[in-house]
């Protein structure tokens, strides 16, 4: 007796199959649970952190994303094996692509409850004066750790995905994991003063942290608006999932070509309106950093 799927019913079979194996690898278990520690300590250490939780996205972005970059680019080179092994009867590349993409709502779920926590404990327990500077809202705040917790924990993924597609060679995404570290920390803008308007083009980035006023520390906005990089950040996993479907050589090529350029051309222009829009000033708390 044989079964025959649509497209769509296939896609939503392997869909479902992806979440399981992602909900199962032993890697996203050990960063998920790495944050589930740290929103426990949110929770109940509230009293010896005068930042309140103004940096809780540090954890999600290396746990879910960079981490799940890794996971992802296990569960794909898993998937294309499969397929080969069934020869005539696998479903195309690009199906399988966008199963494997469905499956991040796995680390989203877990960065977007992290995220609820971190704003709970935001207004449970405010942060102190100096933290965050005259004129700057609690939605600034929110709009980067949103960017930098839970979007990054879906970009890493999907980077993950874009490179088994284009350079599915062993240990591709332990060397890519260093080097993003690495990058993460040397452009987003803290060890060179973070003034530079281009690190709003990176993917991980700071705009409320910590700054030196003639060795003094106080806590200070970077230039830069968090509202429209979030939108940027989201064009731009839009952009890496087109690039990883179009992979199949059996796709519509030349229409995916068309909407990843109009994304590249997207991803530009918010990039831009994220340095020119807003908040372009350096804003700076008077009061003396306490903690930094």
């Amino acid at each position: 007796m044989s079964t025959t799927y649509t497209t769509g019913s296939t896609l939503g079979v392997l869909a479902r199959q992806e979440i399981r194996n992602y909900l199962t690898h032993k890697l996203f278990w050990f960063g998920a649970a790495l944050v589930l520690l740290l929103d426990v300590v949110m929770l109940f250490d509230l009293d010896t952190d005068p930042g309140s939780s103004g940096s809780y996205m540090i954890a999600p972005a290396a746990l879910l994303g960079v981490l799940g970059m890794v996971v992802m680019f296990g569960l794909t080179r898993r998937s294309d094996r499969a397929a080969e092994a069934a020869g005539v009867v696998a479903v195309p590349e690009r199906t399988r692509t966008l199963a494997l993409a469905a499956a991040t709502v796995v680390p989203f779920s877990v960065a977007l409850g992290s995220f609820a926590v971190a704003v709970v404990v935001w207004y449970l327990h405010p942060p102190a004066g100096y933290v965050v500077p005259t004129g700057i809202s609690s939605a600034f705040v929110h709009a980067e750790q949103f960017g930098d917790g839970v979007v990054c924990a879906v970009g890493g993924p999907i980077l993950g995905l874009v490179l088994a597609r284009s350079l599915p060679r062993r240990g591709a995404a332990a060397v890519a994991s260093v080097l993003l570290v690495i990058a993460t920390i040397l452009l987003q803008g803290s060890l060179v003063g973070g003034e530079q308007p281009y690190r709003v083009f990176w993917v991980w980035t700071y705009f409320l942290t910590q700054r030196s006023i003639d060795g003094v520390w106080h806590m200070g906005t970077l230039p830069g608006n968090p509202f429209i990089w979030v939108l940027y950040l989201v064009a731009l996993c839009a952009l890496g999932l087109v690039v990883a479907v179009r992979h199949d050589p059996d796709s519509d090529r030349v229409a995916l070509t068309r909407v990843a350029l109009a994304l590249s051309a997207l991803v530009v222009v918010l990039g831009a309106l994220t340095m020119t829009v807003g908040f372009t000033e350096a804003v700076i708390s008077p009061g003396v950093c306490e903690f930094c």
